[in-house]
C-alpha cells in the first residue's frame, strides 16, 4: 500500500503497475493519476494496449471492471487505435503469444459484449491500418476462443435428466462457472489490509493533500481541485480567469530565488491537471519555472493575452499544445520534443531555430506578428506539419526546404511586405489547400491568380515548370520597358 504513494510520475507508476500486475497500485493509479482512456505511454500505447500486447490479463481485467460503470469510456478504451499501425488493443491481444494473451482475448470479448449487446462480432471484426481484422491476425489459440464465443449457447436435450434442485447437468455447469467467475472478480477487488499511519501519510502526500511545503490555496479554483483529490475524483482541467476589476495581489514565489507573481503558488501543486487555461490579463508577468515543471501531467497550456517575457520550465512536461500568443516573449522557450500545436503569435520573437529543430511532431505552428526574418527549420523531419502560419513577420524569402513538409495543407504569409517570391519546391506539397499572401511583394500574376482561385494543382504544375526553367516560382515578373 505504501509503495503506491511513493512519489514520482504517477502516469509512469500506473503503466509500471500494469506490466507488473500490481493490482492495488493499478486501482490507485486509475483513481489518482489523471489518466484518460486516450492517455498513452512514451511508445504511444494506451493502458489497454499495453496490457493486451504484453499479455497482462489480470491488469486488463482490473481496468475493464473499473470502466464497467463508465461504458462510454470503456468503449473508447476498446476502440482507440495505434497511431502507426491502426491496431486496436484487441488486435494486439489476439496476435500475441501465451496464456496471458489468450485470457486477454476472453476478457475483451466479454467487454465488447457489455458495450455492444446487439452484435457478438462487434470487437473482432474491426480492421487495422492494413485492412486486417482481429480474426485475421489472431493466433490459432485466439481464433479458437473467438470461434467458441460465436457459437450459440448449448441447449439442453429434451431427455436430459432434471435433478432434485430443478437443474439439468448443463444448467448446473453453467451456474457453477458463473459463480467461480464472480468469486474471482470479487477476490481481485477486495480492499487491501488497513494501512499503517506511515502508509496513510505516504498516500496522502502522493495525492497532493499534505505535501511538505504545499502552500494553502488562495484561489477558489485551486481549493476546489484540492477537495476533488480528497474525494478521489481529481479534476483534470482548470480554467482560471479574472476581470480587470478583480483583486489580483502579488503572491509569494513558488521557487527559491524567483520573484513574486499574481499566480496562486498552490496552483503548481495541482499535479493531476492535464489542461490549464489562465486568463489573468496583463497583470500576469511571470510563471514560475519551478512550479510549472511540477505539473507532471500537463498536456495543454493556454496563457495567451498576458505580459509574459519568459516562459521557462516547459521542456520536461508532456505538453502537446501550447498557446502563448499575445505576450511579450522575445525568444522561444525550450520546448518539449513531443509538442504538436504551438501558437506564439503576437510576441517579439526573432528566431525559431534551434529551439524547434527537434519538435518534429508539430502539426500546427503559428508565429504571426513577430520579428522572424527566416524559417530555417529541418522541414524534411516535420512529417506531420499541416498548418504553418507566419504572417506579419520580416520574411524576405522562404527556404526551398519548405517543400519537404509533405503534409503541409495551409500556409499563411500575409503582411510580409519584403517577401517577393514563393519557392518552386512548394510543388512537392501535394496536399496544399490554402495559401494566404495578401500584403506580400509577390508580383507574379499567375501565382496570385492560382492562389486567388484556389487552383493549387495548377499552381503546383506552374511551379514545376518554373523550376525546370530555373525560376523561383513566384517572382516579381518582367520589368516594364
Amino acid at each position: 500500500m505504501g509503495k503506491q504513494g511513493g512519489g514520482g510520475d504517477k502516469k509512469a507508476q500506473l503503466f509500471g503497475a500494469i506490466l507488473n500486475q500490481k493490482l492495488p497500485t493499478l486501482r490507485w493509479g486509475l483513481a489518482n493519476a489523471g489518466v484518460a482512456p486516450a492517455t498513452r505511454d512514451d511508445e504511444g500505447k494506451t493502458t489497454f494496449m499495453l496490457a493486451c500486447a504484453s499479455g497482462r490479463d489480470k491488469s486488463l481485467g482490473e481496468m475493464i471492471r473499473w470502466y464497467e460503470r463508465r461504458l462510454s469510456q470503456l468503449r473508447e478504451c476498446l476502440e482507440l487505435t495505434d497511431d502507426d499501425t491502426g491496431e486496436t488493443c484487441f488486435h494486439m491481444a489476439a496476435s500475441a503469444q501465451g496464456n496471458g494473451a489468450a485470457k486477454c482475448v476472453h476478457l475483451l470479448l466479454d467487454a465488447w459484449g457489455s458495450v455492444d449487446k446487439q452484435r457478438k462480432d462487434a470487437g473482432w471484426k474491426r480492421k487495422d491500418g492494413r485492412g486486417k481484422t482481429v480474426y485475421d491476425v489472431a493466433t490459432s489459440k485466439s481464433r479458437a476462443i473467438i470461434d467458441e464465443w460465436m457459437v450459440e449457447p448449448e441447449t439442453e436435450s429434451e431427455d436430459e435428466a432434471v435433478a432434485e434442485d430443478g437443474l439439468t447437468k448443463t444448467q448446473r455447469s453453467k451456474l457453477k462457472k458463473r459463480e467461480l467467475e464472480a468469486k474471482e472478480r470479487a477476490g481481485s477487488v477486495l480492499p487491501p489490509p488497513p494501512p499503517s499511519s506511515q502508509e496513510e501519510t505516504a498516500v496522502d502526500v502522493e495525492r497532493g493533500e499534505f505535501k511538505e511545503g504545499t502552500p494553502a490555496p488562495q484561489w477558489p479554483e485551486v481549493e476546489k481541485w484540492a477537495q476533488s483529490v480528497r474525494d478521489l475524483k481529481p479534476i483534470c482541467e482548470l480554467t482560471i480567469g479574472r476581470d480587470e476589476s478583480d483583486d489580483l495581489p502579488s503572491l509569494p514565489c513558488a521557487g527559491p530565488g524567483e520573484p513574486g507573481s499574481v499566480v496562486d503558488p498552490a496552483l503548481y501543486w495541482c499535479d493531476t491537471v492535464n489542461r490549464l487555461s489562465l486568463k489573468l490579463g496583463p497583470r500576469l508577468t511571470y510563471v514560475s519555472p519551478t512550479g510549472i515543471s511540477r505539473m507532471a501531467h500537463l498536456t495543454h497550456l493556454i496563457v495567451s493575452g498576458h505580459a509574459l517575457k519568459t516562459l521557462d520550465g516547459l521542456a520536461s512536461l508532456p505538453l502537446k499544445s501550447l498557446d502563448a500568443s499575445r505576450n511579450l516573449l522575445e525568444a522561444l522557450p525550450a520546448m518539449p520534443p513531443k509538442i504538436e500545436a504551438l501558437d506564439v503569435s503576437g510576441n517579439k520573437i526573432t528566431a525559431l531555430s534551434p529551439v524547434l529543430d527537434k519538435c518534429v511532431d508539430l502539426v500546427t505552428l503559428q508565429f504571426d506578428s513577430n520579428l522572424v526574418t527566416s524559417i530555417d527549420l529541418p522541414f524534411a523531419s516535420f512529417k506531420r506539419l499541416m498548418t504553418l502560419s507566419c504572417g506579419s513577420n520580416l520574411l524576405t524569402q522562404l527556404p526551398d526546404a519548405i517543400g519537404d513538409a509533405a503534409k503541409l495543407e495551409a500556409l499563411t504569409l500575409n503582411g510580409n511586405t519584403e517577401l517577393a517570391a514563393l519557392p518552386a519546391t512548394l510543388a512537392k506539397c501535394k496536399k496544399m489547400k490554402d495559401i494566404k499572401c495578401d500584403g506580400c511583394g509577390i508580383a507574379d500574376n499567375k501565382v496570385l491568380g492560382y492562389i486567388k482561385k484556389g487552383e493549387y494543382k495548377q499552381l503546383a504544375k506552374y511551379f514545376e515548370k518554373t523550376a525546370k526553367s530555373g525560376g523561383k516560382g513566384g517572382g516579381k515578373g518582367k520589368k516594364k520597358k
